[in-house]
């Protein structure tokens, strides 16, 4: 069976991609860049519209169409938004392919059998699928390649969630649920070891060749797991992205800024608690000389205590609601300012 995908070598915890041009990340981190953001997704919409537009989509299905149908997806995929993210994406799909392409016509028909019933379940699967045309044939490869992606995106979650300490109730269960099902060995696809002998230097060298989004958090996980990576969840409460890091104490991650996109959250976050924590030490300053006018106030005036007990009061209650309107944006500083004014 051809074999397709993201190759790459793994050393001493670093996985370097082969291929357009080769590229080195420590253990972890070209899972958490695969998996998070929009390029899987948008990859996926990619190829669902070409299959779309397929021109040999009404061919008969025969083994010289299957070959000029995996040319055409290879094509389709051909362009560098991140490479590692193609690569793997034109493996899935590829997989799918073979796989079914070497199918007798009884296992076919049965196979089509329960895809047509999976498809009732799930509206983001093609249900116009089967072996008769290429289109056909297409649709039915790029509804396994969903299942393969949703569920890679699923594990990985689940598992960056539970190891990183920040699971919910909800996302423990699902993670025991992966898990057992992970069992199963049928249930991830194998990953191709390829080994060449280097003359030079009297050594067998492996590369790894890996065609499945499942197969590719099962490969980075294991060897997570016997590393000294950890993974952590980023602590930038509009980022909570998961990242690999040496330490433990580490709090936010290299990727861009929800607040700041052109800055990484590890450079962005630290300054902006800094500059929070700041302006709170600012407004609970104003807070407490607006107290100690009134306390002064009160000295001087005792007959006015009663009024100033109950303006005090008021402040006590309300300034800590107000301090956080200027925190969050809703207020300015000039209003809070003529807020305590006016007490």
């Amino acid at each position: 069976m051809r074999v397709n995908g993201l190759t790459l070598t793994y050393e001493g915890g670093i996985n370097t991609v082969m291929g357009y041009t080769d590229s080195s990340y420590p253990v972890g981190d070209l899972l958490c860049r695969i998996f998070q953001g929009e390029t899987l997704y948008d990859i996926s919409r990619i190829v669902r519209n070409c299959i779309g537009m397929c021109p040999m989509r009404d061919n008969q299905l025969t083994q010289d169409e299957i070959e000029e149908a995996e040319r055409y997806i290879l094509a389709t995929l051909l362009y560098n938004d991140f490479f590692p993210a193609q690569r793997l994406a034109q493996g899935s799909f590829i997989r799918c392919m073979e796989e079914y392409r070497a199918l007798d016509s009884a296992t076919a028909t049965s196979l089509l059998s329960q895809e047509r019933q999976r498809t009732a379940n799930f509206d983001w699967l093609f249900d116009d699928i089967g072996f008769g045309t290429v289109g056909e044939f297409l649709r039915l490869c790029y509804n396994n390649y969903i299942i393969d992606l949703r569920n890679g995106i699923d594990l990985f979650s689940a598992t960056s969630a539970v190891w990183s300490g920040t699971a919910t109730e909800e996302e423990q269960a699902f993670y025991d649920e992966l898990c057992a099902a992970l069992y199963d060995n049928s249930v991830v696809p194998g990953t191709v070891m390829q080994t060449s002998y280097d003359a030079i230097n009297g050594i067998f060298e492996y590369r790894f060749v890996i065609s499945s989004f499942l197969s590719m958090v099962v490969f980075e996980f294991s060897h997570m797991a016997e590393s000294a990576t950890k993974i952590m969840r980023c602590q930038n409460p509009e980022c909570r992205r998961f990242f690999t890091a040496r330490r433990s104490s580490a709090k936010y991650c290299g990727f861009p800024a929800p607040q700041c996109p052109g800055r990484m959250c590890n450079d962005y976050y630290p300054q902006l608690v800094y500059r929070e924590r700041v302006r709170a030490s600012e407004l609970d300053r104003l807070i407490k000389n607006a107290k100690g006018r009134l306390y002064n106030t009160r000295r001087r005036h005792h007959d006015q205590a009663s009024n100033i007990n109950k303006i005090l009061s008021d402040l006590t209650i309300y300034a800590p609601n107000k301090k956080g309107q200027v925190l969050d944006g809703t207020m300015t500083m000039t209003e809070f300012r003529e807020w305590l004014d006016s007490h």
